[in-house]
């Protein structure tokens, strides 16, 4: 929070600095506290100490970084400022703020920031930072990590170098993106939107998000869009020059794929709603990539396109990027899975005694990981459909409830109707917007870690 606090300095906004420092000091003293509470106890973890971390250290982040909405105002209440809070650090990008432009520089650059550090992940973060505690992270990642992603898993044998990797890796990513805004961007502006768009999140400072820029600008942020949702495992390999790997990168190659039908169908659809040539090509590509990263950026209102249309936007919705990126949602690779498994099982039922292996990236993939797949399905299918519930309870019609759930549990950001990308959540009632806080928790945590807390078995002594 201090660096939001130099910003509002350089700025001249004197009582948001004060805001943010007290901000500042009430994190730095109740983790002091701790610290020194704790600071003789054993520092060994399990399985079971990985998942408690992995769970609460995202709400611990959103509470403590939603302190600097509450003591400027900017927040009418606790419940917006912890959802404005959860959607930085989720990088879901999804807002109660009707008029960004209103908010002071400090506010605007500390929910870019929440944007950066949630997109490389706060655990990714941990994993260097923790064993300089005595606490082994192993555990840790692998509770954090997709169970079911194949292909995406470390880049090195040691987990602190992978972490380390990956964040110079992000950081490039990041400063290319700034320095291709700056032609028309001021450099606030630019710092702000590379730390959104890199790390897929969507948080603007214009009220109009890149529909306030211009073409140029429009299609330089889907080029680092894409470039935020492709596995940073990919970028690993460019930096050892194994182009091959890249090539036959099975996910990313189906990702590339469902992006051009995504496209070309929504391209069609705008050319024969009469939109000109380069209008069709742009807005259909700047929002499939958009919405497909789960960025949730937006040029224009997808909502005045055909219904068919807006259900192409909520189908990739859905899906969400590939493992091992900053996107959320179900994962390509997943889709890819079960998708092969069909073939597969078919095959099985005509030759029962034959050997039949789904393969992904040239590997065979294990019957318990298609069966972690199939299950990770069922689970967000069943979280959409309560989400969707809920929000029907909370007095939304049936299109916004489906557009919310998918919205918050794909940390996508906007949705559809009433959460469409002209819109904000600011008109939910408090019991809406606490549901979709923990829809975007569920889904950047990729459901298991969160859930598994809700088991009681998961608390009983002795396991």
């Amino acid at each position: 929070m201090a660096l939001p606090g130099v910003v509002a300095l350089l700025y001249g906004e004197h009582d948001l600095l004060l805001m943010l420092l007290c901000s500042s000091a009430l994190t730095f003293a109740v983790g002091g506290t701790l610290w020194w509470l704790n600071r003789g106890c054993s520092r060994m973890t399990g399985k079971r100490e990985g998942f408690i971390i992995v769970g609460f250290v995202w709400v611990l982040f959103a509470f403590f970084g939603s302190l600097p909405f509450v003591f400027s105002g900017y927040a009418p209440s606790m419940t917006d400022a912890f959802f404005e809070a959860i959607s930085g650090f989720t990088t879901t990008g999804a807002t109660i703020i009707p008029d960004i432009e209103a908010l002071p520089r400090g506010l605007l650059f500390w929910r870019a920031l929440m944007h950066f550090t949630g997109g490389i992940g706060i655990l990714v973060l941990c994993i260097a930072v923790l064993p300089i505690f005595g606490i082994g992270s192993m555990t840790i990642y692998q509770a954090e990590t997709s169970t079911a992603a194949a292909g995406s898993g470390k880049f090195t044998p040691r987990i602190k170098t992978t972490a380390k990797q990956i964040f110079i890796i992000y950081l490039i990513l990041t400063a290319a993106c700034f320095l291709f805004y700056l032609p028309d961007m001021s450099i606030f502006d630019a710092v702000c939107h590379a730390f959104s768009t890199t790390a897929t999140g969507g948080f603007s400072t214009k009220t109009a998000s890149m529909g306030a820029y211009s073409v140029y600008t429009q299609y330089v942020t889907t080029v680092f869009m894409l470039l935020g949702s492709t596995p940073f495992v990919l970028f690993f390999y460019l930096w050892k020059g194994e182009l091959k790997k890249v090539v036959q990168y099975d996910e990313f190659r189906f990702y590339l794929l469902i992006i051009f039908i995504a496209f070309a169908i929504i391209c069609v659809g705008l050319l024969f709603s009469g939109h000109g040539a380069e209008r069709s090509v742009r807005e259909s590509l700047f929002n499939v990539v958009s919405i497909f990263s789960t960025t949730g950026y937006a040029i224009n209102d997808y909502m005045q396109w055909s219904p068919p249309l807006w259900f192409i936007i909520f189908l990739i919705a859905v899906v969400g990027g590939c493992a091992g990126s900053t996107t959320g949602g179900l994962k390509v690779v997943r889709l890819l899975v079960l998708l092969r498994t069909i073939p597969v099982q078919f095959k099985k039922i005509m030759h029962p005694n034959a050997v039949i292996h789904v393969k992904i990236n040239r590997q065979n993939i294990s019957e318990d990981r298609i069966f972690r797949t199939f299950a990770f399905f069922m689970i967000f299918i069943c979280v959409f459909i309560v989400g969707v519930l809920a929000f029907l309870l909370c007095g939304l019609n049936f299109t916004s409830a489906v557009g919310a759930s998918v919205a918050c549990l794909s940390n996508s950001g906007p949705g559809l109707d009433m959460v469409g990308p002209a819109t904000n959540f600011a008109h939910f009632s408090a019991a809406g917007k606490w549901a979709c806080s923990f829809l975007m928790l569920l889904g950047r945590l990729e459901l298991y870690p969160a859930l598994i807390l809700f088991s009681p078995a998961f608390w009983r002594v002795g396991n």
